[in-house]
């Protein structure tokens, strides 16, 4: 009985822990592949793959493509702060191929905006009737203690929490319809400023060197191993789903190595391998 209520004592304490981290700004800090959450709901960006609408739904296991988005520069302008939105579907059916969000002139009315799913790549092509419907720029809100946006006294946050889009003949629509349901299609209008959290799925790698034979440990309890090195990485790192790196290591030619993550909460990190010819990173578990 007293093992019983042990093990309960311990889950309550996991989700509430589990509960107070949701609650703090996510926010967008590096290219990566995100889930994208509306503040004060439980619900996400997701893919119908049967309408292809853009909607608001509760989140779905795992790294489902429906509801993990990459989020980048965009490639078309290189400013600084315009992004793509972007998934590869092939997973689910390869004749899908990859789609990315933006919208369309009938789904702009003024700064009321409908943000939709759209079939093939990122459009760059000037002359394309299409081109700048899927630019979409990352700005920062203004939340309190509480997370709540645009309230008096707030401060901005350490980071990108909202999200415009770019269209043609319109200074910028914002993230500004909290959804209230499941179903809700994504709108963006001209009012206030709500907070989009930038769930962190896994970092962007630009793999160029070979990790074939790296290993890491996964789940994890009070050490983390990194085996297979090779002369390329040069450090590793622990970073959380915030986007902040929580244990740094320099290496400099070890083939295996040990970091102490005892301190760490219980949780999911990012694991990422650095060197002059790349990055690559993968996602764990803290037990």
């Amino acid at each position: 009985m007293r093992k019983q209520l042990l093990k309960l004592t311990l889950m309550v304490a996991v989700l509430f822990s589990a509960a107070a981290t949701y609650a703090q700004p996510i926010l967008y800090t590096a290219p990566g592949k995100y889930k994208l959450g509306a503040r004060t709901t439980d619900l996400f960006m997701t893919i119908n793959i049967g309408t292809g609408a853009l909607e608001w739904q509760q989140e779905l296991p795992g790294d489902d493509p429906t509801q993990t988005f990459t989020v980048q520069d965009h490639v078309m302008p290189a400013s600084a702060g315009y992004v793509q939105i972007t998934t590869d579907l092939t997973s689910i059916n390869p004749a899908l191929g990859t789609w990315r969000l933006g919208t369309t002139p009938a789904l702009v009315n003024e700064k009321d905006i409908t943000v939709t799913a759209l079939p093939g790549d990122v459009i760059t092509d000037i002359s394309d009737p299409a081109y700048e419907y899927d630019q979409f720029q990352r700005r920062k809100a203004k939340v309190d203690a509480n997370g709540d946006a645009d309230s008096e006294g707030a401060n901005p946050a350490d980071g990108n929490n909202a999200l415009f889009i770019k269209v043609p003949g319109e200074g910028g629509s914002r993230f500004g319809v909290i959804p209230t349901a499941a179903g809700e299609l994504v709108q963006f209008d001209g009012g206030g400023i709500d907070v989009l959290d930038y769930h962190l799925v896994e970092l962007l790698s630009n793999e160029t060197f070979d990790t074939s034979s790296v290993f890491i440990s996964n789940p994890v309890n009070d050490q983390l191993t990194v085996k297979g090195l090779t002369a390329d990485v040069n450090k590793v790192s622990v970073y959380n789903l915030l986007g902040s790196a929580v244990l740094t290591k320099s290496i400099s030619g070890e083939a295996t190595i040990n970091l102490n993550v005892s301190s760490l909460a219980t949780g999911m990190y990012i694991v990422k391998l650095e060197g002059a010819n790349g990055t690559f990173s993968k996602k764990i578990i803290k037990q």
